[in-house]
C-alpha cells in the first residue's frame, strides 16, 4: 500500500494533474479489529452495513474541479459487504444512497455522482437515490465525525489498542479505500435515518469498526 503511494509521487506533475486527494471516513456494522469469535459469527451475519465519507482537497473529474466538496456513501449489502470486494467473483448485491454536501454547485454534484458511479460502481452497487444535504465532516489526528442532520451520524475515536478488543484480537479487514496513513478508528456513534432503504438503525456500541485517514487516486474504475 504505502508502495503505491510512493509510486504515485514519483509520477510527472502533468501526470498526477487528475488526481484526486483528501479526507476519507469509513464505518462498517462488524469488527475490522476483533477476536476469531467475533469475526466468526459477524462474517456471517455482519457487515451488511457501511459509510464512506470523503472530503476532496484536490483534483478534478470530468475537467470540473471537487477541490472543497464533501460527500457520503451509505451502503447496505445482502451479506458482508468484505465479501467480493477485491476477489474475482461478483460480490454479493447491495444498495446505496450518495450525499453530497450542499456546499456543491449543481456542476460540480454531477461530476461527484458520476465518479461515484464509474470509481466506486462495486461498492455502491444500485445507487437508490442521490441526496443533496448539509454534511459536516471533520477529521484530526485522535479521531473523525461526519453528520449529515436528519440524516446520517456517524463518530470515531482512535482506536486503543489492546483495550479496546478482546484478548486475542487481529485485523480481520482493511479499509475499503486504500490510505497510506489510515488509522484505526473504535466507532461510538453509527446512525442512518434515510427513508430509501425501509430500514434506519443507530449503532451507539463502541466497535473497532472503521478507518479514518487520507486518500489519493485516480478517477478509474475499480478492478
Amino acid at each position: 500500500m504505502r508502495f503505491a503511494f510512493f509510486l504515485l509521487a514519483l509520477l510527472p506533475l502533468a501526470a498526477q494533474e487528475d488526481v484526486i486527494r483528501g479526507e476519507y471516513v469509513e464505518d462498517r456494522s462488524n469488527q475490522v479489529h476483533g477476536c476469531y469469535c467475533e469475526w466468526s459469527g459477524e462474517s456471517q451475519t455482519g457487515g451488511r452495513q457501511a459509510m464512506l465519507a470523503w472530503r476532496v482537497k484536490s483534483g478534478s473529474y470530468g475537467g470540473v474541479d471537487l477541490a472543497g466538496s464533501v460527500f457520503a456513501l451509505v451502503v447496505l449489502g445482502d451479506a458482508n459487504l468484505s465479501f467480493g470486494w477485491s476477489i474475482q467473483f461478483a460480490p454479493p448485491p447491495r444498495r446505496s444512497v450518495l450525499v453530497i454536501g450542499d456546499t456543491a454547485g449543481s456542476t460540480q454534484r454531477r461530476a461527484i455522482e458520476a465518479l461515484v458511479r464509474e470509481r466506486f460502481s462495486v461498492m455502491a452497487g444500485r445507487l437508490l437515490a442521490v441526496r443533496r444535504a448539509p454534511v459536516e465532516f471533520q477529521i484530526s489526528p485522535e479521531g473523525a465525525s461526519v453528520a449529515s442532520p436528519g440524516l446520517l451520524d456517524m463518530r470515531m475515536r482512535k482506536a486503543r489498542l489492546p483495550d479496546d478488543n478482546l484478548p486475542g484480537a487481529a485485523r480481520w479487514y482493511d479499509s475499503f479505500l486504500p490510505m497510506a496513513d489510515g488509522e484505526l478508528g473504535t466507532t461510538l456513534i453509527n446512525r442512518w435515518s434515510g427513508r430509501e432503504f425501509n430500514l434506519t438503525w443507530s449503532r451507539e456500541e463502541p466497535t473497532t469498526s472503521g478507518y479514518y485517514g487520507h486518500f489519493a487516486f485516480f478517477p478509474r474504475p475499480e478492478t
